[in-house]
């Protein structure tokens, strides 16, 4: 029975993959901008553009992916991928500060643009950008031990985040994506696509095997080797691409 549902699990996720790989839009841009039109609202004036081309995600979501991108680099290089204990309280704070950052920014530039006139102060893609980069970085760190603790038999005992240095040097890190992508040089559109298809992709792919696994209880004792976890996630990445087409299409539907 667990043999069966693994092969279910792996052939809905290879199914729903080559879909995407198959049918339309067929150019590598355009696969980008729909996964990116199902997760951002991609308004002109709060993106970049690289030539003439638009950036697939807006300049916040661009930058909450460079960010979530800064902290798997962190955590594979000091290998705490399987880390399972939440950064110490005063980390966590900071984190907190991070999220809220983003949410005031993000706010003031949603009343910006229906109003014409911002709430608190004038929007600008910099700060677009940087406050993504801190929501990532803030919510990289937090959910990668909360996703070991919920998915894996046998999580690493070690903190996603120690120190204050360790903060620092990945926010570094983030804005330094964040400043090569703000120049807007066109040969950067194509890596910054790929972003937009992988960040999302991922991002989802993980979320719902949380949830599969939970509402489904796969894996009830926990996931033991890397490779067990293969199905799941792929069946995940599978959830996430019909939730960006359902996305895409009320959007349609609601001309938006």
């Amino acid at each position: 029975m667990r043999h069966s549902y693994k092969l279910l699990l792996l052939a809905f996720g290879l199914s729903a993959i080559a879909a995407f790989l198959i049918l339309p839009p067929h150019d590598f841009l355009g696969k980008s901008y729909f996964v990116a039109s199902g997760v951002c609202h991609r308004l002109p004036q709060h993106s970049l553009f690289f030539g003439r081309e638009q950036s697939p995600l807006c300049a916040r979501c661009t930058g909450n992916y460079l960010g979530l991108l800064a902290v798997f680099l962190f955590l594979a290089l000091r290998r705490r991928l399987g880390s399972s204990l939440f950064p110490p309280p005063g980390l966590l704070a900071i984190l907190a500060a991070f999220i809220v950052m983003w949410g005031i920014d993000g706010l003031n530039s949603f009343v910006d643009f229906w109003r014409g006139e911002p709430l608190l102060y004038r929007p600008s893609q910099e700060l677009r950008l940087i406050t993504g980069v801190l929501n990532g970085l803030a919510w990289g760190f937090l959910f990668v031990p909360f996703f070991n603790l919920v998915v894996l038999k046998s999580p690493a005992p070690r903190r996603s985040l120690d120190n204050f240095a360790e903060l620092v040097l990945t926010l570094l890190v983030g804005i330094v994506f964040a400043a090569f992508a703000r120049t807007q040089w066109p040969f950067l559109l194509y890596p910054l696509a790929l972003l937009s298809i992988l960040g999302p992709l991922i991002l989802l792919g993980a979320i719902n095997t949380l949830l599969l696994k939970l509402a489904f209880n796969f894996y009830p004792e926990g996931i033991e080797k890397g490779g067990e976890i293969i199905p799941l996630f792929l069946a995940g990445i599978g959830a996430g691409l019909l939730e960006i087409f359902a996305l895409n299409f009320l959007r349609a539907a609601i001309g938006i």
